[in-house]
Order: C-alpha cells, then sequence, then structure tokens
C-alpha cells in the first residue's frame, strides 16, 4: 500500500461519509424547517417545493471545493473547523438564496437564518463526533502502515516517539529502526511488509548510500520519504515550496507577511487606537495629569526609545510614573522601586501608565497587540546571549501580548526570564490570528481587572 493507496483509502473511509452525512443533514434541516416553517409571503412557499432542493445541492458542491474541511488530517484544527463550517454554510445557503430569489422572486430571511443556525449545529456535532471516531479507530490501528525509519539522529528519535506514542498516529505499525546500512535495508524491506520508508541520514554527506536506499524503495514499491535534521529549528513549522523547480524549505511561516492579514492587523490597530484616543484618551490625560504634577515635578508624558520593527528604534510613550532620574533608560523597574511615587505606582498597578502607546499605534510604530518594546541597551544585551532574541522583531511591538498574558511581564532579572518571554513571542508571529489578538486582549482586560502582581 503506498500513500497515493493510503490517502484514497483515508478519503473513501472517512471523507465519504462525512461527505454524506453533511449533505443529509443538509436536506434534513431544509424539508423538515420548510415544512413547518410559517412564510409571510406566498411567493415563499415554493421553498417547500423539491427543486429547490437542486439549488441547494449546487450550493453545497461550491462549498465543499471552496472551503473542503478535511476532518481526518491529522493537523485538524477545531477552530479552523468551526471557521469552515460556517463558510461553507454560508456558500450554500447563499447560492440557495440568490437562486431562488432570481426565478422566483422569493427571500424569506427569517427562513435562511434558522436553516443556518440548525445546519451549523448540527454539522458541528456530527463533523466532532465523527472526529472523534476516527481518532479511534486511528488508536485501534485500522487500516495499519508499516513504516522504516533510517538513521541515528534526533529527528529519527522523533519519528519513533511519535509512530509509538501518538495515538494520533495508531494505524502507523513501527516495523524497524535501522542504520544506514543500504545492504541491510535492501534486504529488510524485501523480506518484510514495509510501506513507507522514513530516511533521516544527511544526503549531503552520505550520498551513495541514500542513493541507493531510494533505489531499494523504489523497486519494492515502498514510499520513500527524507526527514532533514536541522538542529535548534525542529520546533518551527517547516514549509516546503519550490524554486524553479528546486526543492526549497522555509524554516518559518509567518502569517502576517502575508499583506491581507498585515493590512487587516493595521486596520483594527487604527480604528480602535482612532477611537480610543478621541473619545477616551482627553478624559484619562486629564486625570493623570493632575495626579502626576501633584505627585512629583516633571512632564506628565515619559518619552523612551524602544527597539521596534525589524530593529528600528522608536519614540515610545507613557505616562511618567517615577521621578525624573538619570537611569531611565538603564534599569528596569522593580517591585519595591523606590523612583516610582505613589501615583505613578497606581498608574503602572492599573496599567493606565501605557495607554498614550495609542498614539504608537496610530503612528504605526507599534501594534496593539505584539511583543513588547524593549529599551535598547536591552536590545543589545540579549541579543548576544538569547537564541533567537531579534527573531521577536519580526512582528511590530504591541500595547500588549502573548507573553504579557501568559505570566511574563514585569522584570526579568536574569536570562531564563527573558528566554521564556521570547519564546512566547515567537509563537505569536508564527502563529498569528485575528481571533488570537482578540483572545489576548480579553486576557488583558481581565488581568487588569483581576490586578496582576508583576504589573509594578
Amino acid at each position: 500500500m503506498n500513500i497515493k493507496t493510503f490517502n484514497s483509502k483515508e478519503i473513501l473511509y472517512f471523507g465519504l461519509p462525512m461527505a454524506l452525512g453533511d449533505l443529509v443533514i443538509y436536506v434534513v434541516v431544509h424539508v423538515v424547517l420548510a415544512r413547518h416553517f410559517q412564510f409571510v409571503e406566498p411567493e415563499d412557499v415554493i421553498l417547500r417545493d423539491p427543486k429547490c432542493l437542486f439549488f441547494l445541492f449546487l450550493g453545497i458542491f461550491l462549498a465543499k471545493a471552496l472551503a473542503p474541511s478535511h476532518i481526518y488530517e491529522r493537523d485538524f484544527s477545531w477552530k479552523e473547523q468551526v471557521i469552515k463550517v460556517f463558510i461553507q454554510i454560508a456558500i450554500a445557503l447563499g447560492v440557495m438564496a440568490v437562486s431562488v430569489d432570481l426565478l422566483f422572486y422569493s427571500f424569506a430571511g427569517f427562513f435562511y437564518m434558522y436553516e443556518g443556525i440548525l445546519t451549523f449545529v448540527l454539522l458541528l456535532v456530527w463533523h466532532f463526533s465523527f472526529r472523534a471516531a476516527i481518532l479511534k479507530a486511528r488508536k485501534l490501528g485500522r487500516n495499519k502502515v508499516h513504516v522504516v525509519i533510517v538513521g541515528g539522529n534526533e529527528s529519527a528519535q522523533r519519528l519513533q516517539d511519535t509512530f509509538s506514542n501518538d495515538a494520533l498516529y495508531g494505524d502507523y505499525k513501527l516495523v524497524a529502526c535501522l542504520d544506514g546500512n543500504p545492504d541491510e535495508i535492501d534486504r529488510f524491506v524485501t523480506e518484510n511488509k514495509v510501506h513507507q520508508l522514513y530516511c533521516c541520514l544527511n544526503p549531503a554527506v552520505q550520498t551513495e548510500t541514500v542513493n541507493r536506499i531510494i533505489r531499494s524503495c523504489e523497486n519494492r514499491f515502498v514510499d520513500f520519504f527524507y526527514v532533514p535534521y536541522m538542529e535548534g529549528y525542529l520546533r518551527h513549522s517547516v514549509s516546503f515550496r519550490e524554486l524553479d523547480s528546486m526543492p526549497v524549505l522555509k524554516l518559518r511561516e509567518e502569517p502576517l507577511s502575508n499583506p491581507l492579514n498585515a493590512a487587516v492587523k493595521r486596520l483594527m490597530d487604527v480604528a480602535a487606537s482612532l477611537f480610543f484616543l478621541v473619545c477616551i484618551y482627553p478624559f484619562v490625560w486629564c486625570f493623570v495629569a493632575i495626579g502626576t504634577s501633584l505627585s512629583s515635578p516633571g512632564p506628565i508624558l515619559f518619552k523612551q526609545k524602544r527597539t521596534g520593527y525589524k530593529g528600528k528604534p522608536f519614540i515610545l510613550y507613557k505616562f511618567r510614573s517615577m521621578r525624573v532620574n538619570a537611569d531611565s533608560d538603564k534599569v528596569q523597574a522593580t517591585a519595591g522601586d523606590p523612583r516610582k511615587t505613589r501615583f505613578g505606582d497606581f498608574l503602572r498597578r492599573t496599567s493606565i501608565d501605557e495607554l498614550p502607546q495609542f498614539i504608537n499605534v496610530l503612528k504605526g510604530d507599534m501594534s496593539m497587540v505584539g511583543p513588547r518594546p524593549h529599551m535598547e541597551l536591552h536590545t543589545e544585551m540579549y541579543s548576544k546571549i538569547i537564541d533567537e532574541y531579534l527573531v521577536r522583531h519580526m512582528v511590530k511591538p504591541g500595547i500588549t501580548g502573548w507573553a504579557q498574558v501568559n505570566g511574563c511581564r514585569g522584570e526579568t532579572p536574569n536570562p531564563e526570564m527573558m528566554a521564556e518571554r521570547v519564546r512566547h513571542d515567537i509563537w505569536y508571529l508564527e502563529h498569528w490570528s485575528l481571533g488570537l489578538d482578540f483572545l489576548i486582549l480579553g486576557k488583558t482586560i481581565l488581568q487588569i481587572l483581576k490586578g496582576d502582581e508583576q504589573a509594578y
């Protein structure tokens, strides 16, 4: 069974039943609801006519083609599945609604709304139940794929752990882990049942050996997979592409490198910052200006040079929370920092001191959500001792971020704490989505309302 046969069986066993189940749900919901729905306009009764099902079938076909939902895939995401189901229903019912309206001059808005809600709920229940059944089948080892791993490096060990311990790959049976002896490998795949071979050897160093293994696999109808060893980058989602017929691996995918994603994020930043600066900020400014002026002499706003997008410096704005001092650009604030005023301590604990950064957001220096910008001195220091520290600057800094809502906030007295913050920042830029930004904003608001011990 080669990979083509295996994928065909996956579609036959999982994809086809799911599609049929979807079709049944669409049809049953439409027929039952149309039969019992009280239509206001006489022409809307046409929705009870079986001929309308043709337009529904057409819509379902287009929905499956434009927004395919492969629930049996191993990188399945329930969040992505919810979005795809919503898009499919919008396309399917949209096609039917437009067709019926054009041909029969009927548009029953409330009917389509109820039909959409019912179909959405039932499809999600069906998809998640079927997903659970797929995982159970894989755990029981149905339709087993016999695999061999060649090599002894970290990639080979990770593969071995995956095939041996991950229930998601329960239908993969690891039959052998071999070294790089091509004669032994040829003999093994000849005498044993093997479907796939995963080679973890370095073809640049062992060119002839790898070529002999490939020929053995091709002669025995065994699918050959090359697993590159990239020390230090294995945790990233590597993507494959071609450049003039040459295979190229990209070590890190950044959703915000897509101009459309970047435009959506920027649009949200501009809209939110404009609303805040026009409607709320003037009142906050008056309150803070009075409190700051009474607490200590000096300016209301504190300005500091920070490291921004792609390492470019910018001037960050904050409400001043400390007495004017010579160490502001060198020393981080601590829990009992004597430089803080009593009113400044209140501003920090409530995060009000960060609000002027909406000006930075509007200017384009920052975003509402992103890695927190650090002082230039810290950027220079930590970039020398923490791997991938500068990667966090591949996205605009933010007023709040994934690291902050996961406990990485405040003082970083040792490199380990900064390294943990960097790991969260890199995870954010690799997994960005608009939904993730809203999640972070929501968690930030909850932190402020509950009080954060690290806000000082």
